[in-house]
């Protein structure tokens, strides 16, 4: 099977009318399509920013501010919640790592969302990833808010600075 997030934009919502669906919260939306076809809507608190959802190894894993983060398994439907420290920001992906990126740290899960790391504190309000290669992620980190962003790079396998 293969799942994937509706754009909002490119669906009729009476579609999702008589699928199942999981109520977390209220105001947001998501909709997941299985096969192209609507497949599950999931509804959580609203927030006007840091709330983003990923389709990653057969979960649903959605990130919403200070909710945290919660992992739905597509196949059975089950839900978990994960917190996080601060606030949830954004999400990386890479091959096999899904990455949370917090008001204050990141944390790494593997293919079956365990955690595999969390990080020191890097910041104090928000941490943006700017790209990874070579086994270290470049990342900014807001230190002294507003305006006070440092140039960071982590260890991937670790979630250490490098000095």
């Amino acid at each position: 099977m293969r799942y994937k997030i509706a754009e909002a934009e490119n669906i009729d919502c009476k579609d999702f009318e008589n699928i199942k669906s999981i109520c977390l919260g209220s105001g947001r939306l998501y909709y997941v399509l299985c096969d192209d076809m609507p497949y599950l809507s999931v509804e959580v608190d609203i927030f006007s920013v840091f709330s983003s959802a990923v389709i990653f190894y057969g979960y649903l894993v959605i990130g919403n501010y200070y909710d945290g983060v919660y992992i739905i398994d597509l196949n059975d439907l089950s839900v978990k919640k994960k917190d996080i420290y601060g606030y949830f920001g954004d999400f990386e992906v890479t091959e096999n790592v899904l990455y949370v990126l917090g008001g204050e740290n990141i944390t790494a899960y593997d293919k079956e969302l365990n955690e595999i790391w969390v990080s020191d504190a890097l910041a104090v309000d928000g941490i943006v990833c700017g790209g990874i290669e070579n086994g270290a992620m470049d990342i900014s980190c807001e230190m002294d808010p507003p305006g006070g962003w440092v140039d960071r790079k982590i260890d991937i396998t670790s979630g250490k600075i490098f000095r």
